[in-house]
């Protein structure tokens, strides 16, 4: 990490030190199962959470209620150099009427990027649009009744509303990861708008899960089959591990997953490695928390000469964690963006126990949040 004044430029010490007691108290499992089994209750009884919304963890993962709200918390980091994608927080769509309206939403998350360059990108979550279960058949080969080849092509026509907009505004949109055992169906869909958008420049890239056995051989088929369009790709680890594991056990298949970190970390490094020779016609973010990783692709761009603003070369890290690694990579150069998730409390808070157990699960990353929130507070202190 470079030496910068501030790891937490848009926060103040009040802000920093309720994040330090969020993160505190998320480094106690047991706090949030606690805190889980609190929330199932109130919506058992169906009683407000408003009253309680400095206690959910809302303000610190998501930026608002909707896109005009969330105005406030992305200028502030556009203020310093780190952009933003807006995703609506909207994790449990189940019928016509859900899919209808988080398109709209979606599309008014492209119309905001088409006029601010404080959003270079826009989200999609293929599930957000279409029934789980049609992705699920159609990834199994299973045939469609009349009624949900309609609902099919109501799910493809509103992916391609979304790309088509992306297109007009000039922006791209990223297809969000979904479950391996529904990616053939995502595939179906998603593959040839990349053909029909990507002619000139990357308007749709995908999301490919690193964790997963065999990612790195779809990175290199997809890289060398590109040839009359631009490949654009987002490279995680994954955020469906335990599911994915767990579903594999109850139905006694072999696990999707690959068989020890150091594989999953092994596939990563090849990505990074694979994206950077073909950065001329590939778009490349790198969504990552790992930090040796991105000290990895900062060292690797100065001994190849490129550029960290390279245009299809991206940083990106969730809001509300890694803030230090974001406006780090941001005072370097870089191009960076939060990934933002946005949406009414009650509707987020599917969102919001992800995010919870997540950071529960992973002790020393909660700890490394702690103490670098607690050196920024020093540091202010020593300077005031």
């Amino acid at each position: 990490m470079t030496d910068i004044n501030s790891f937490y430029p848009h926060k103040s010490s009040r802000e920093l030190r309720a994040s330090l007691l969020l993160f505190q108290l998320l480094s106690y499992p047991l706090l949030v199962r606690m805190a889980l089994f609190a929330w199932q209750i109130f919506r058992f009884f169906r009683l407000p959470v408003a009253p309680f919304v400095r206690f959910t963890g809302y303000y610190q993962f998501c930026a608002g209620k909707d896109v005009a709200s969330s105005a406030a918390v992305t200028s502030k980091m556009a203020a310093f150099g780190v952009k933003s994608v807006l995703d609506y927080a909207n994790e449990h769509a189940t019928n016509e009427t859900d899919f209808e309206d988080n398109t709209a939403v979606i599309l008014q998350t492209i119309g905001a990027a088409a006029q601010n360059d404080t959003y270079p990108f826009a989200v999609v979550k293929p599930t957000a649009l279409g029934a789980f279960s049609l992705f699920e058949k159609k990834s199994n080969g299973i045939a469609l009744s009349n009624l949900e080849v309609a609902a099919w092509e109501r799910t493809k026509n509103r992916l391609d509303e979304c790309a088509k907009l992306a297109a007009a505004s000039g922006i791209v949109l990223m297809i969000d990861a979904e479950e391996s055992w529904i990616q053939p169906g995502v595939d179906a869909l998603v593959l040839p708008l990349m053909k029909t958008y990507n002619q000139k420049r990357v308007v749709v890239a995908i999301t490919l899960q690193l964790y997963l056995k065999g990612s790195f051989d779809r990175y290199k088929r997809l890289s060398a089959e590109v040839e009359s369009y631009f490949l654009g790709v987002k490279l995680v680890r994954g955020a469906y591990m335990e599911k994915e594991r767990q579903r594999a056990e109850i139905l006694g298949i072999p696990s999707p997953v690959c068989d020890t970190k150091a594989h999953s970390d092994t596939q990563y490094r090849q990505a990074l490695e694979l994206a950077l020779e073909k950065l001329s016609r590939n778009f490349c973010i790198v969504a990552t928390h790992n930090e040796s990783d991105i000290d990895w692709v900062v060292q690797a761009c100065k001994q190849k000469d490129i550029p960290l603003n390279h245009k299809n070369l991206w940083f990106s890290q969730l809001y509300g964690m890694r803030d230090y690694i974001s406006f780090d990579l941001a005072a370097q150069g870089a191009n960076v963006f939060k990934y933002v998730p946005f949406g009414p409390l009650a509707q987020s808070i599917p969102y919001l126990i992800r995010r919870a157990l997540e950071n529960s699960s992973m002790k020393a990353q909660t700890a490394r949040e702690q103490t670098m929130i607690k050196k920024e507070l020093r540091l202010r202190k020593v300077n005031a």
